[in-house]
Formats: structure tokens, sequence, C-alpha cells
């Protein structure tokens, strides 16, 4: 009898031994995935061959997790050029116009050969390059406080198509300068949204400003407004040279232009869509892109209904 018991023993310490080998050798694998990892390898994966549940369940909760930290430092990367990429732009935004204008001042302080009719001009061209840095700030100013979420929305009763007829009115005469037909299809009945109204005139300002920069060349700008079961749409398109396929996907990012604005007179700051895609999303609403250059290019958006 004590025989057995002492056979019984010592194969129960072998097995324990056995299993404690077995899995010291799995924990130093998962250690040295981990360091791997650690020294920046962030694709290594853990990958044991084993019948415990728990080291299976344990191994799957660590992937997860270095799937998820690999994610984060990809968003992080991304973030970080955006970043550089916004500084580079700003600089330049800001730099441009304000040498230009300091030029132009300096001309009428120091020149004294300069005419009454020349000193005219330069402050006019000194003015409109004021009113952009000032458009530039605003527009900086207003984007950050929607990302900060300090801006408070008066939401109320709008009636959408009294609202965009105002926007319409406020870029007749840019329609006109430009030999530009707005083709216009708003629905004559009230159709309402709970909205703030300096903001639904914003994203409709904003919307037609970048139709008029990047679409005068088609010679068409259209507007439509259709009430849906739910929400209402809203379509702002032009038939000009249209976004590039590659390019509809940034459009919305801080302080993208579109290739070859850069050095046009009209060309925008690169925020006047960010805030249009901010604000609407602030109203509970979609935006949507599609360009076919010099057929459609169109923006589309959608809000709920006031019920």
């Amino acid at each position: 009898m004590t025989k057995m018991i002492i056979f019984i023993l010592s194969i129960i310490c072998i097995v324990l031994s056995f299993i404690f080998f077995k899995q010291n050798k799995q924990i130093r694998k998962i250690n040295e995935v981990l360091m791997q990892i650690e020294k920046g390898n962030i694709n290594q994966r853990i990958r044991l061959s084993t019948n415990n549940k728990n080291m299976k369940k344990l191994c799957k909760n660590m992937n997860v997790l270095v799937s998820k930290f690999q994610e984060t430092l990809i968003e992080y990367k991304k973030i970080e050029e955006s970043r550089k990429k916004i500084v580079s732009n700003i600089s330049h935004d800001l730099r441009t116009p304000l040498t230009s204008l300091l030029g132009y001042i300096e001309a009428i302080k120091d020149d004294q050969t300069l005419k009454e009719e020349e000193k005219e001009k330069y402050i006019e061209v000194v003015y409109a390059k004021g009113k952009v840095l000032h458009v530039l700030l605003e527009d900086f100013f207003e984007l950050s406080k929607i990302e900060a979420n300090d801006t408070l929305l008066n939401l109320k009763k709008i009636n959408i198509c009294e609202a965009a007829r105002m926007s319409i009115l406020t870029y007749y005469e840019d329609f006109t300068k430009n030999n530009i037909v707005p083709k216009i299809h708003i629905p004559e009945e009230k159709i309402f949204i709970l909205g703030d109204e300096k903001s639904i005139h914003r994203i409709f300002n904003n919307l037609l400003s970048n139709a008029l920069k990047y679409g005068k060349d088609g010679g068409v700008i259209g507007i439509e407004i259709k009430k849906e079961k739910e929400t209402v749409g809203v379509s702002i398109w032009d038939k000009g040279k249209g976004i590039e396929e590659n390019e509809i996907s940034h459009i919305f990012e801080r302080l993208y232009t579109l290739e070859g604005s850069r050095n046009s007179h009209l060309q925008g700051n690169g925020l006047g869509l960010t805030i249009v895609k901010k604000l609407i999303e602030k109203h509970y609403g979609k935006i949507h892109v599609s360009s076919i250059p010099y057929e459609k290019t169109e923006f589309l958006f959608t809000i709920p209904l006031e019920q």
C-alpha cells in the first residue's frame, strides 16, 4: 500500500513538473514577444500551441490589446503628420498676404514719387489683403471653437428654404460678375428643421463660395432642396473642373486645398469645408461629395426635419 502511494505521488510530481516546465516555456515565449513589441516591432503577435483554455484566452486578449495599440499608434502618426502640414499651411496662408500687405504699406510710407491715384490703388490692395487675413483668422477661430465644443447652438425652428434663398441673394452679384447661370430648385412650401440660424447660413455660404472658387468655369451653379420622409436634402452643384477621385476623401481636412488652386486669387484657405462638415454633424446631419469633372460636382447634405 505504501509503495502504491509513493508511486502515485511520484507520477503526480512528474506530471506537475512537466506542466510547470511547459507553462514556464510558454510564459518565456510570451515575454519574448512582448519585449519585441516594446522595442517597436508592433507587428508581432503571441502564438502558442496549447490546450490550456486560460492560456489561450490570455494570449487572445493580449493580441487584441496589441492590435488596438498598433491602431492608436498609426492614428497618432497620421495626426502628427496632419499637425505638421497644418502648421506649414498656416504659415504660408498667413505669411503671403501679410508680406504683400507690409510691402504696399512700406511703399505708401516711403516712396515719395507715388502719385495720389497710385496711393489710393495701393490702399485698396492693402484693404483687400487685410480682409483676407481677417477671414482666415475668423475661420481659424470658428473652427477651434467648434472642435472644442465651445460653440453653443441657438437651436430653433428654421425654414431651410428661406435660409437658402437669403444666401443665394448674397452671391447674386458674384454670379452676375462671373457670368454664372444659377439653377434654383427650391420648393415653395416651408420646410422646417431644428437648427442654429447663423450656422445654417454659414453652411450655405461656404458651399456657394466653394462652388464659385472651383466651379465657375462651368458657367452654371445649382441649388436644389428636396424633402424626404425624415430628412431634407440640399444639393449645391456646379459644372466646373471638379475634384479628382484621390482628393475627394481629403477635402474636408483642415487647410486642404485642391491641387493647382493655391495660387489662384479666388483660392480658399482650406477651412471652409471643414467648418461645413462639423456644423452639419452638429445638426445631426451628413454630407456627401461626388464629382465628374466638367459634368457635375455635387455637395449633398441632409439634416433631420423638425417634426
